[in-house]
């Protein structure tokens, strides 16, 4: 027989530990009254991208199967804060938060509020999108942000 491929183990099972399973108690859902994150918002209507000079902040519902706001502008150099709040309160909802182009991608559990900060130095229109499946319509999900040039940032001021 012929060897097509060796490769080592990942991860090392020397470093593997067991423990009962009755010992652990994961979070599944982050109770909506338990989510203390002053930026998180949990309706449609709070959704908003609010700019204070070069600051830009963003508070953004996931919810299947839509990301709201579904349109963020900015202009290049702007430091953008978006606080990312999942809805959702069903154990096996979660969504993701991709922006290819800035390497961004985190998950957020049901119920929690995560935060990602960044500079958009890059013009252009870059969607972000859910990167964990949710639903039926889960390629639904997406957005875009929208990053005006230098140039044209000081011709619309």
């Amino acid at each position: 027989m012929k060897l097509l491929y060796d490769a080592f183990t990942e991860p090392e099972p020397h470093y593997a530990q067991m423990i009962k399973s009755d010992k652990l108690k994961p979070i599944e859902v982050y109770a909506k009254e338990e989510n203390k994150n002053p930026n998180a918002i949990w309706d449609v209507k709070d959704a908003k991208v609010e700019r204070s000079g070069n600051n830009v902040t963003v508070k953004l519902i996931a919810v299947r199967s839509s990301f709201e706001p579904a349109k963020i502008e900015v202009n290049q150099g702007d430091t953008v804060t978006i606080h990312i709040t999942n809805i959702e309160q069903t154990t096996d909802e979660l969504h993701g938060f991709g922006l290819n182009e800035y390497n961004i991608n985190v998950v957020i559990d049901p119920g929690e509020t995560k935060t990602i900060k960044f500079v958009a130095d890059k013009p252009g229109v870059f969607p972000y999108y859910c990167t964990n499946f949710c639903s039926a319509l889960h390629q639904e999900m997406q957005g875009y942000l929208l990053v005006k040039g230098s140039a044209l940032a000081k011709a619309q001021s």
